[in-house]
C-alpha cells in the first residue's frame, strides 16, 4: 500500500546529475516573511520538515539550520561523519583509554593494595558506562524556564547510556542526570561522589590518552559542572569502635582459624591502627623491633607518602610472636582474608564489626591512655590531615566521652554542644559579667 503524502507536501519527477530520475518530496510553505522550498530524497524528512514550518520554534530551528530534518540522516552516514569529526570520542572510549592507561596494567600486580583498587576502578567505570540518562534528541527544543521541570514530556525526549554520549556534546544538564539517576537507585552520596570524581579524572586525563578530544573539549569538563548540591551532607559517618569484650570474643573465635595469622593480624591492627592493606603487605625487612618502628614504602600507604608507624608495647610482644617463615610477614591476600574474616564475625555474632574499626578503637585508646595531641595521633597512624582526624575520629571520640561523664567540663565541649566552628563564635554569645541584684 503505498504511503499517504499529506497535504503541504507535494512529489516532483527529479532528474539527477547523472541523467537518472528518481522521486523526490517537495515542501513549499509561504507565511508572511517566512518562505521555505526545499526538497527531499525521503517521505519522512519531507513530514518532519513540514511539521517544524508550523510552529514558532520549528522555524526558527529551519532559519538556524538546525531542523529534525536536517539532522536526520540514515545511520551509516552518520557514522561515517562522526567517524571523520576529528577528535570526538564518547565517554566510553575516553574510559576505556583511561582504564589501558592507568588501570589494567595494575590488575595482576603483586602488589595487594594495587590490584584491589584496579579491580574496584574496573569495575566503577565499566558500570557507570552503563547508567542511563534522559535527554533530548537534536532538532529538538529544549525546555527552559518554567518549563524545565516537564522536560520528560517534552518532543524529542529519550534515555541512552551515558557512555554512548559523545563528551563534547555532554552538558552539565546530563551529567547532574547522572546524579538524579543514581539517587534515585537507592545509591550513598558518598557511592555517586567517587562515580562522579572517577568520571571527572577520566576527561581531565584525556590530555594523555587522547590529546585530540583533549583540545576539543578547551579545558571543559562537563563532570566538573554537575550540581552536586544533592549529595551534601544526609550520611551518619561511621563510630564504630570495638570494645574490649568485644576484642575478646573476637579474638577467641579468630584463634578456632585453621590459619593461625588470622588472630595475629586482627591483634596487630587494633595494636598499631595500620590499614588492612598496609599489614598484609608487610615485610620482615620494614620491621625494626629494637627501635619499635615500622618503615612502610609509599607504594604500601593509603597517602602514598613513606611512613614511620610507632609501635607500643603490646604491638612489639605481638610481632614477637609471629615465626618469620621468609620475608613477608603475613601470606593473606586481601580478597581472601576479607571473605575469611566476615565468617569469623558471623560465627561470632558481631556482624556490625569492620575491619577498619580496629584504627578507630586505636585512635580511642591512645586519647585516653597515653596523649590527647593530635599531631601525635596523626603521626602514628599516618593520617595526611591532622584536621580532618581531628574533626572525624577524635572529636567524635571525646564527644562520646562528654556524653558518658554527663557533663560539660571544657570551653571545646562546649562548642561541640552548641555547633561553633572556633572560639571567636562562642566569643560574641558570652557574657561573663556578675548578674545584676536588686
Amino acid at each position: 500500500m503505498a504511503a499517504t503524502i499529506p497535504r503541504g507536501i507535494r512529489v516532483i519527477d527529479w532528474k539527477n546529475a547523472d541523467k537518472s530520475r528518481s522521486i523526490r518530496y517537495r515542501v513549499r510553505v509561504e507565511r508572511g516573511d517566512f518562505v521555505v522550498d526545499r526538497s527531499f530524497s525521503d517521505l519522512e524528512r519531507a513530514k518532519l520538515f513540514l511539521e517544524d514550518t508550523k510552529t514558532p520554534q520549528g522555524r526558527l530551528l529551519i532559519a538556524q539550520g538546525r531542523d529534525r530534518a536536517s539532522l536526520v540522516v540514515d545511520e551509516v552516514e552518520r557514522l561515517a561523519a562522526e567517524f571523520i569529526k576529528e577528535g570526538r570520542c564518547t565517554l566510553s572510549h575516553a574510559i576505556d583509554s583511561y582504564l589501558r592507561a592507568y588501570v589494567n596494567g595494575k590488575l595482576e600486580s603483586e602488589v595487594d593494595k594495587e590490584r584491589v583498587t584496579a579491580k574496584a576502578a574496573k569495575a566503577r567505570l565499566e558500570f557507570c558506562k552503563t547508567v542511563r540518562v534522559p535527554y533530548i534528541k537534536p532538532g529538538h527544543v529544549v525546555p527552559s524556564g518554567p518549563l524545565a521541570s516537564l522536560r520528560q514530556f517534552a518532543k524529542g525526549y529519550d534515555e541512552k547510556p551515558i557512555g554512548d554520549f559523545y563528551i563534547d556534546d555532554l552538558t552539565e544538564q546530563e551529567t547532574t542526570e547522572y546524579i538524579n539517576a543514581r539517587l534515585r537507585a537507592g545509591k550513598a552520596n558518598s557511592t555517586i561522589k567517587r562515580d562522579i570524581y572517577a568520571l571527572q579524572s577520566v576527561v581531565n586525563k584525556l590530555r594523555y590518552t587522547d590529546n585530540k578530544a583533549w583540545k576539543r573539549l578547551n579545558g571543559y569538563n562537563p563532570f566538573v559542572q554537575a550540581d552536586k548540591s544533592k549529595l551534601k551532607g544526609g550520611e551518619r559517618r561511621r563510630r564504630r569502635i570495638i570494645s574490649d569484650a568485644e576484642e575478646e570474643a573476637l579474638l577467641a573465635e579468630l584463634r578456632k582459624c585453621r590459619n593461625p595469622e588470622m588472630p595475629m593480624i586482627f591483634a596487630l591492627a587494633i595494636s598499631t591502627g595500620m590499614r588492612r592493606a598496609e599489614l598484609l603487605g608487610l615485610r620482615w625487612s620494614q620491621v625494626d623491633l629494637d627501635r619499635g618502628v615500622i618503615h612502610l614504602n609509599a607504594d604500601q600507604t593509603k597517602a602514598s607518602e613513606d611512613r614511620m608507624v610507632i609501635l607500643l608495647p603490646e604491638a612489639r610482644e605481638a610481632f614477637k610472636a609471629i615465626p618469620q617463615v621468609d620475608d613477608r610477614v603475613f601470606h593473606y591476600k586481601i580478597e581472601g582474608f576479607k571473605t575469611n574474616f566476615q565468617r569469623v564475625l558471623k560465627r561470632a555474632g558481631l556482624t556490625d564489626i569492620h575491619m577498619h574499626d580496629t584504627r578507630r578503637s586505636f585512635i580511642s585508646r591512645v586519647l585516653k591512655n597515653i596523649t590527647a595531641s593530635p599531631v601525635a595521633i596523626a603521626d602514628m597512624v599516618g593520617a595526611r590531615s591532622v584536621s580532618n582526624l581531628e574533626r572525624r575520629t577524635i572529636d567524635r571520640i571525646r564527644q562520646h566521652e562528654m556524653i558518658e561523664a554527663g557533663a560539660i567540663k571544657t570551653e571545646q565541649e562546649l562548642r561541640w554542644t552548641v555547633q561553633h566552628k572556633d572560639g571567636q563564635t562562642t566569643s560574641r554569645y558570652a557574657n561573663l559579667a556578675p548578674e545584676r541584684t536588686e
